[in-house]
């Protein structure tokens, strides 16, 4: 079984990434990590920090393997 997140965790991360462009986060760690540190949003804890850093950069993760999924599909089709 995978980790659980909070509905806290998962609602601040949907508000943050809604306000800010998409093109400002990655599937790396640390650079949403320092990302979200420099945004006049304020968390209350680091751990709550961290826990929306982990989960934008999981999205974004799962995104770009569905869009290699895609991609690979769509070349084999062609051959």
């Amino acid at each position: 079984m995978g980790r659980i997140r909070t509905v806290e965790i998962r609602s601040v991360t949907d508000k943050v990434i809604s306000k800010y462009p998409l093109s400002t986060f990655t599937d790396v760690f640390r650079k949403n990590k320092e990302h979200l540190k420099s945004l006049p949003e304020e968390f209350p804890s680091k751990k709550v920090l961290n826990r929306v850093a982990g989960n934008i950069t999981r999205l974004f993760k799962l995104k770009k393997e569905e869009k290699e999924k895609l991609l690979g599909k769509t070349e084999t089709d062609l051959h």
